[in-house]
């Protein structure tokens, strides 16, 4: 049986997923960007739009710190880590929606896809949990204000 302040499994694997994917897409394009055939130098997507050069990497940087924060949030089992997680899932899904109507590049459809799957297993790992956000958040600290059990 699980103990309160015990981390769900499925919780350490959405946190695992998106340090991999942090350290692997958004940091090494972060440090290392890649050539597009529209563009030469950094790319990113804000809210379904490319933006390039300087905007680009600063948008990684962002994109970094939240993905860092999201979870570093799972991992302790913060509770404001739903509430980011929920407003990651929408900006997502939103961003992917614009993109794919604004540029309709069809063979590039497969990212948007993607990212539909990985908005999918996100909360597929982390909704069942939801409540435990707010009853259990391991190494949560109340800052001396006593809460009525």
């Amino acid at each position: 049986m699980r103990k309160p302040n015990q981390r769900p499994i499925s919780i350490t694997i959405a946190a695992l997923l998106i340090a991999f994917y942090a350290a692997m897409v958004i940091a090494w394009d972060f440090v290392a960007p890649f050539e597009r055939p529209y563009a030469q130098g950094p790319v990113s997507v804000v809210l379904g739009i490319r933006v390039f050069g300087m905007w680009a990497q600063l948008m990684h940087a962002l994109q970094l710190v939240v993905a860092l924060a999201l979870v570093c949030g799972l991992w302790t089992m913060q509770q404001w880590a739903w509430q980011l997680t929920l407003f990651v899932a929408g900006y997502m899904l939103l961003s992917a929606t614009i993109w794919v109507t604004v540029y309709q590049e069809l063979s590039r459809i497969k990212f948007a896809i993607f990212y539909i799957i990985v908005v999918n297993l996100l909360l597929a790992l982390v909704y069942p949990h939801r409540e435990q956000f707010e009853k259990y958040g391991i190494r949560r600290k109340t800052w001396g204000v006593k809460r009525k059990a």
